[in-house]
């Protein structure tokens, strides 16, 4: 264990603040039909982009396809942002919980826990560092561990996702869209596998 990876994990201590230490089963159940919804359009975005490469240039399924990628796009987007305003709210309590097991183990200010998303490029990176240490603090005592191989996962399929969602990205667009939406569907699916597993490791430690 490296120096970077030694938390020191102790009994649930009294939150800063009077702050209620608890881990929101409701939200969490918001949480993850949200992204069960992102993936679901995603998967339906990506099964019509499909069709809509094989249909025939100007032909009326292919308006039909082209108008049903459009809307489902938007769906996509409008899914998009409101999973992410109740998972920073979800993120911000299992925050608060992390605190209270491991006072020392976090090299961000909480702050950080929702502002770091919002930051160019470092929003690839430091939201990751952040949601690291709260794992590490969750995770049974005598193994803490900063990441874990579904965490990884989960956040290499996102930071791909939206650099090809980017205005910058290059190629074929029409190809590089579905792709993207394939990515979503993939990074949402591993995140609702976050969700589960990090609200299960902290229920179990508040529990003692």
């Amino acid at each position: 264990m490296t120096h970077d990876d030694a938390v020191i994990i102790s009994p649930p201590a009294r939150p800063l603040r009077g702050e209620p230490v608890f881990v929101p089963r409701a939200t969490t159940v918001v949480v993850v039909a949200a992204l069960g919804v992102c993936v679901l359009v995603n998967a339906a975005l990506l099964a019509d982009r499909l069709l809509l490469d094989r249909a025939a240039a100007g032909s009326d399924a292919a308006l039909v396809r082209k108008d049903q990628v459009v809307t489902l796009t938007g769906l996509s987007h409008v899914a998009f942002v409101l999973t992410g305003v109740v998972f920073l709210r979800w993120l911000w309590q299992m925050r608060v919980n992390a605190e209270a097991l491991a006072p020392g183990g976090h090299r961000m200010r909480r702050g950080w826990t929702t502002g770091a998303w919002l930051i160019p490029l470092a929003g690839f990176v430091l939201p990751k560092r952040i949601i690291n240490d709260i794992w590490a603090a969750s995770s049974p005592p005598g193994r803490p561990r900063r990441t874990s191989v579904l965490l990884t996962s989960w956040w290499l399929l996102f930071v791909a996702a939206q650099l090809l969602a980017s205005p910058t990205a290059t190629g074929d667009p029409a190809a590089t869209e579905t792709a993207g939406a394939a990515l979503w569907v993939l990074a949402g699916a591993l995140c609702i596998g976050v969700v589960l597993r990090l609200a299960s490791m902290q229920r179990t430690r508040l529990r003692g």
